[in-house]
C-alpha cells in the first residue's frame, strides 16, 4: 500500500513538473515571437502612395467580383513575403 502511494504521488509529481516546464516554453517563444514581430514592424518602410494602392486594389477587386468600387471597403494591406 505504501509503495503505490509512493508511485501515485511520483506521477502527479511528473505531471506538474511537466506542465510547469511546458509553460516555461510557451512563455519564451511567446517573447520571443513579440520582439520578432516589433523587428519587423520596425524595419518595414511605409507603404508609399497607400490611397493610390488601396484605390487600385479595390478596382480591380471590385471588377473580377462584378460589382460597383463604392460597395467594397478594403480594411487592411499586408505585406506578404
Amino acid at each position: 500500500m505504501e509503495n503505490t502511494l509512493w508511485v501515485v504521488l511520483g506521477v502527479f509529481g511528473g505531471l506538474i513538473a511537466l506542465i510547469l516546464i511546458l509553460k516555461a516554453v510557451r512563455a519564451k517563444q511567446d517573447r520571443l515571437e513579440s520582439e520578432e514581430l516589433a523587428q519587423a514592424a520596425a524595419a518595414a518602410p511605409a507603404i508609399p502612395n497607400r490611397g493610390e494602392l488601396v484605390a487600385a486594389a479595390a478596382s480591380c477587386i471590385a471588377e473580377v467580383m462584378g460589382r460597383d468600387i463604392s460597395g467594397l471597403r478594403i480594411v487592411s494591406i499586408k505585406r506578404v513575403g
